[in-house]
């Protein structure tokens, strides 16, 4: 009796395989991705059906569709508002040492191109943004808008929501608007002070559990906060202890910006806001005329998943390289290029960029570790030189062009940031950002293990493995 129900439940095992296959593979091949995760996710499918399933139904199934049509109605709304409040922004069109075709290309991307007179300060230190940023909350007369991927609740989260508290009870109006995944641990009791005292707090893409859609994709990575619209602070950093340097060691870096680059932030900032509560925040209150406060050229691009026909963080970073004649020096935590990427970084050290990585040694995310490390051989044989960091935790995010281009923000190099997630870098066009990021940049090369061809050689056969499987799933990571 046994043999029979053991034949007849695997028959229906396999028949339920069979199913799900031919489920699946249509409604992948539909939904039109790049090749390669297209790929992944039908070999995932085929090899392993019951997993497959479960990953495609929490990752994988998007309805982009109408996400779109949500977000550029909103952004429609929006836009003869933003266009009034910000037609006074200073546009530059030259600037030294930038090539002219990149920035026709700039300017197309987001139609008002780098704006100059900008003040810009570099942090690398945690305490040091988390000081600044309390400085900033006390110092607030009018508004604080706040929106960050991670919020924790632990004593880094609960000063700065205090320092928020304080400025609600001095009558400035505080938004924060936090990513529902990245921010499960801060719950709504950690913040009830907060909106107790009138400060409003909404969640970007709420998970629903009793939804066929769990909205875990496409999350806003972004990290952006304005005050009285005339000073602005982004970059890599949450807000939590390991960013701020409490508890194991963290490399990250963020900037402080005054001048009117601070209006593109604040803009960004609306269009989340409008897209989640529908309350419309363009005004004159919101985007006051910004004086210049320095002489820097800086442009803040944001791209998503829904945002905009092209993939704007992306494609500049893409054409900056190609276009590269000196040196290509990229600091992420997260590295897992696409083809194109990966050509352009290969043939940019044949034509002799320098071409430098800086990577972690080890990783929070093992999996991407071991995705980044599959695409080192190839790498190095072209001539690019790879650092590992071990001393602690790369978690910023910049690059460094030549002389004149430079870049931080929230975009990893991965497919994640390119396609999947809300993310917000800004960029600096002159050679005093460049140069000072080049500096930050060495220094840290000078305490990494850089990675060569001879160590290469001595990777084990489980390691080796262990990096090529994990290749197989880059386009999903």
């Amino acid at each position: 009796m046994d043999i029979y129900l053991n034949g007849w439940l695997n028959t229906g095992l396999l028949l339920l395989d069979i199913l799900i296959i031919a489920i699946l593979i249509p409604t992948v091949v539909s939904q039109r991705r790049e090749s390669g995760a297209t790929l992944a996710w039908m070999l995932v499918i085929v090899l392993l059906p019951f997993i497959g399933l479960l990953g495609f139904w929490l990752f994988g199934v998007t309805p982009l569709y109408f996400r779109r049509r949500k977000r550029r109605k909103a952004e429609e709304k929006l836009a003869p508002a933003l266009e009034r409040v910000q037609s006074y922004l200073p546009t530059d069109p030259q600037i030294e040492g930038l090539s002219p075709s990149l920035l026709v290309l700039l300017d197309r991307l987001d139609e008002t191109g780098p704006v100059s007179g900008n003040a810009v300060e570099i942090m690398r230190d945690g305490g040091q943004v988390f000081d600044a940023l309390e400085s900033a909350f006390d110092a607030a007369t009018q508004h604080i808008h706040l929106l960050y991927y991670i919020w924790e609740a632990d004593f880094t989260g609960e000063r700065l929501r205090d320092a928020l508290i304080r400025a609600v009870q001095r009558g400035v109006k505080v938004r924060l608007l936090l990513d529902d995944v990245g921010s499960r641990q801060a719950t709504p009791r950690f913040f009830t002070p907060l909106t107790v005292a009138g400060g409003r707090v909404e969640r970007f893409l709420r998970v629903n559990v009793l939804s066929r859609h769990l909205n875990l994709n496409n999350r806003n990575h972004r990290k952006v906060v304005v005050v009285d619209g005339c000073v602005a602070f982004t970059g890599g950093m949450n807000v939590g202890d390991v960013y701020a340097g409490r508890g194991e060691p963290w490399q990250d870096i963020h900037a402080r910006l005054q001048g009117p680059v601070v209006s593109a932030l604040q803009e960004v900032f609306c269009q989340d806001w409008f897209h989640v509560t529908g309350k419309n925040l363009v005004s004159d209150a919101y985007f006051p005329v910004i004086a210049a406060q320095g002489h820097i050229h800086a442009q803040f691009l944001a791209s998503g998943p829904v945002d905009a026909r092209w993939q704007t963080i992306y494609t500049v970073l893409f054409a900056a390289m190609n276009l590269a004649s000196q040196r290509i020096w990229i600091e992420t935590p997260y590295f897992v290029p696409d083809r194109p990427l990966l050509m352009s970084l290969q043939t940019a050290a044949l034509r002799g960029v320098d071409v430098r990585l800086l990577l972690p040694g080890r990783s929070d995310h093992l999996l991407v570790l071991y995705a980044g490390r599959s695409f080192i051989d190839d790498l190095l044989a072209a001539g690019v030189r790879v650092f590992e960091l071990y001393s602690a935790m790369p978690h910023a995010k910049a690059v460094i062009i030549d002389s004149s281009f430079a870049t931080l923000g929230s975009a990893n190099m991965d497919q994640r940031s390119f396609r999947l997630n809300f993310e917000g870098n800004v960029f600096f066009y002159g050679a005093e950002i460049a140069g000072k990021l080049g500096e930050d940049f060495l220094a840290l090369c000078a305490t990494a293990k850089e990675v060569t061809e001879n160590g290469r050689d001595k990777v084990g056969k489980m390691h080796r493995l262990a990096e090529n499987a994990a290749r197989i799933l880059a386009p999903l990571l």
